[in-house]
């Protein structure tokens, strides 16, 4: 069975979403909007960072409800998980710096 050219992985996903166009007098127009769950992990990464969180911040309540609205995903972050990422975003910075 061939496969759907427009399938989309688990991680990256399309939605069509109203918004409303200030520069045609606020005209609504749809647009489509894409949401990368892997994307939206390393934001949260670099937002602990940034702001000195504990890594056990992701496993809030009302974190998981907010990313559950925001970057619907069935695999959500854990601290080990998170605490990883920010280890591999150290790395790559390293890198750079070199």
């Amino acid at each position: 069975m061939p496969r759907n050219p427009n399938h989309q992985s688990k991680e990256t996903k399309s939605q069509l979403v109203f918004k409303q166009d200030q520069n045609n007098k606020g005209e609504t127009r749809l647009k489509s909007l894409v949401l990368n769950s892997h994307k939206a992990w390393e934001f949260v990464a670099q937002m602990i960072i940034i702001d000195e969180l504990p890594f056990k911040f992701v496993e809030n309540v009302s974190f998981r409800l907010m990313m559950s609205v925001c970057c619907p995903s069935p695999n959500m972050s854990s601290c080990i998980a998170i605490a990883r990422d920010i280890y591999h975003t150290y790395l790559d910075e390293k890198v750079k710096l070199k």
